[in-house]
């Protein structure tokens, strides 16, 4: 019987060894999530064309040629990634969402609607 009880008296010790080490472990499940994905955007306009188009580029990888197109690849970013956009200060007058302030308004509430952040950096 004694056998028995040093059996059951060391499974009771495991188990509280056990629980008392699990909050310390727990931490590491409860690591601080990863940092947003920032994606840099640009507006490159094509000189070559008649009339001039412009391509929304991501990150210097990938291209859109109209807002709907980008969009539904923001549509498909990670919930709290952020979208960057620094445009300059020189404007030629036709340029998708910067000649338009409802599209920009449009634009801004659609990003924030698929929880992007859209940051747009003024010009000075």
């Amino acid at each position: 019987m004694k056998t028995m009880r040093f059996t059951l008296n060391s499974c009771m010790l495991f188990v509280l060894l056990f629980l008392a080490v699990l909050p310390a472990g727990a931490k590491d499940g409860n690591a601080a999530p990863p940092a947003p994905q920032t994606y840099e955007m640009s507006l490159v306009r094509i000189g070559e064309t008649t009339p001039v188009e412009y391509i929304f580029v991501i990150a210097n990888a990938v291209g859109f040629k109209t807002v709907t197109t980008l969009k539904h690849f923001i549509g498909n970013l990670d919930a709290d990634s952020i979208l960057k956009w620094s445009p300059g200060c020189t404007r030629f007058g036709d340029e998708p969402l910067l000649s338009s302030e409802a599209d920009m308004n449009d634009f801004k509430a659609f990003c924030a609607s698929k929880h992007v952040k859209f940051i747009l950096v003024p010009s000075g």
